[in-house]
């Protein structure tokens, strides 16, 4: 869809779930109207939650994750389904698909992107670039999909919450987890949104952003890489 408001020489095509270019409004007007038309607090409301009374006991999930095996290599299912029998964590890892049928129901801003579909922490990851530099970043990209941005913000807390009990940490501090993950997200988000286009496009997990985050206790961590 090209905008018709354009002079012909320098329309640009419009793409559905990201913004349009040029705009007349401010951005921050329109962030603050969509924080309106949904608050922070929507997404906790237990009336969204439509789930709850879509699914039927677990044979509704385990019928899921068999749907999901459609198309995988027949010998390697059992080892895929023995992993997730393991735990709540490993199961998360492996139901990406049921946990956006969950989340179908939820409120969202409507802003769409190109979502990872599986931002679980076990995910991230070290990696070389194009030019011999190592990356800390979403390492596993084969269930992306155009959807909902806060899909991948709820599947990361989650993860960390689940990651926290299976290692033996009390609530508290897998509450926290949670707490501090949104926190960062929004703190970095913010920063992006000042830069550039091609410098957010290419940012990297480097000593500004951590801190930018108030993660700081990675920055030792990013210095040993």
């Amino acid at each position: 869809m090209v905008d018709a408001r354009l002079p012909q020489d320098v329309r640009v095509p419009r793409v559905a779930g990201f913004a349009a270019w040029p705009h007349d409004t401010s951005p921050k007007q329109v962030g603050k109207a969509a924080r309106e038309r949904l608050p922070r607090a929507a997404h906790g409301r237990p009336e969204h939650w439509a789930w709850r009374e879509r699914r039927n006991g677990a044979g509704a999930a385990v019928e899921a994750v068999e749907r999901s095996n459609t198309g995988r290599i027949p010998e390697l299912v059992p080892l895929r389904v023995g992993r997730m029998a393991a735990g709540p964590f490993a199961f998360l890892r492996g139901s990406a698909g049921l946990m956006a049928a969950d989340l179908a129901d939820a409120p969202v801003t409507g802003i769409g992107a190109q979502i990872c579909g599986d931002a679980h922490a076990a995910n991230f990851g070290l990696y070389g670039d194009a030019r011999g530099g190592l990356v800390m970043d979403i390492n596993d990209f084969d269930e992306t999909v155009p959807g909902p941005w806060e899909w991948d913000v709820k599947r990361l807390v989650t993860s960390l919450v689940l990651a926290g009990r299976e290692a033996g940490a009390a609530e508290d501090v897998c509450r926290a987890a949670a707490y501090d993950a949104v926190g960062a997200y929004r703190r970095t988000m913010r920063l992006l949104a000042k830069l550039p286009v091609i410098e957010a496009w290419n940012a990297i997990a480097d000593e500004e952003l951590v801190t930018h985050a108030d993660a700081r206790d990675l920055l030792g961590t990013l210095d040993q890489v």
